[in-house]
């Protein structure tokens, strides 16, 4: 029922009849193309984007020269592919040109898949994370409002395929650190600097449970522990350094995975944004709280920016 399922099922039959009639061409290697490039490889390149609809058919397009009109296809090429659209044929993009048609429909079909896995019904609201896009929309009656850029899961933690639902907005969230990453991650800065865990507002438990008793870092010797072998809990304070950046939103799933701010902003920059551990970071948090308060006369743009501004000393968590 979702348009962007039905949207995957007309390029589908798309390309299908692509791959009936030939497919594509592949462009041979050799340097960059980019405007002024004539020959051979610049043709195949021409008829590609044709075939791909990135480049309207112009019978008084001269088919062997890199043109305007080519440069902007490519451009349009590469944002639909997640490339940088500078419109220069690279390494990258050439990469991508060349995936064969019979690849890129095994794509669809996954992603039609993956849209099974969904519920028919998302409702007139829904925020939709778009983890291979890196992109965060809000859509109201099909139509996105809001759109942030995030950062997901790395190769080796993929942030997963879920729904649920968002019924929590909490500023100024501790991080409770789980135990592989504490193990893994923290214990070696801290075993090469003893005061890692204090400058970085870590505190350090003796054990997991409500009965667990503060330690000093100083007082341990972390030299005797390794991944395998780390009995303590890990606690960091809100505020700047906080992992979790200023604000955290939850929605109860079996991933304990959740939407949160992040202290490490010029990650956003990057045109690939696959670095968390598997929870999503969002760009403007701040934009995304009040689009899920808008409803709340007590939260305003300005109430909730004295919140952060408190940092420790306010701490409330709204629920939806």
């Amino acid at each position: 029922r979702h348009p962007q399922y039905r949207t995957l099922k007309e390029t589908l039959q798309r390309y299908r009849q692509i791959q009936a009639d030939g497919g594509w061409p592949r462009i041979g290697g050799g340097s960059k193309l980019t405007i002024g490039n004539t020959g051979t490889r610049v043709k195949a390149l021409h008829r590609l984007l044709t075939i791909t609809v990135d480049l309207q058919a112009d019978a008084w397009l001269p088919d062997d020269c890199f043109s305007p009109p080519l440069e902007a296809a490519v451009k349009r090429f590469q944002r639909r592919h997640g490339l940088t659209a500078d419109g220069i044929v690279g390494r990258r993009t050439l990469a991508a040109l060349n995936i064969p048609v019979e690849a890129r429909m095994i794509q669809l079909m996954l992603n039609m898949e993956r849209w099974r896995w969904l519920p028919r019904e998302l409702g007139e609201r829904y925020i939709m994370v778009n983890t291979a896009d890196y992109r965060l929309e809000a859509i109201e009656n099909d139509q996105p409002v809001l759109s942030l850029r995030v950062i997901t899961g790395e190769k080796d933690r993929m942030t997963p395929v879920l729904s649920a639902n968002l019924d929590v907005v909490q500023f100024n969230p501790y991080w409770v650190v789980p135990e592989e990453i504490a193990a893994e991650e923290l214990l070696p800065s801290q075993q090469r600097n003893a005061g890692y865990f204090s400058a970085k507002g870590y505190r350090v438990f003796d054990k997991w449970g409500e009965d667990a008793v503060e330690l000093d870092p100083l007082t341990i010797d972390w030299s005797i522990y390794n991944k395998n072998n780390f009995p303590y809990k890990i606690l960091q304070d809100p505020g700047p350094k906080n992992a979790l950046g200023r604000m955290k939103f939850i929605f109860r799933n079996a991933f304990a995975i959740y939407l949160h701010d992040t202290p490490h902003r010029r990650l956003f920059n990057e045109k690939q944004r696959a670095f968390s551990h598997g929870c999503v970071r969002v760009q403007n948090p701040t934009e995304l709280a009040l689009y899920l308060l808008k409803g709340d006369e007590q939260w305003d743009q300005e109430t909730v920016r004295e919140t952060i501004a408190a940092g420790a000393e306010a701490l409330p968590s709204i629920h939806l």
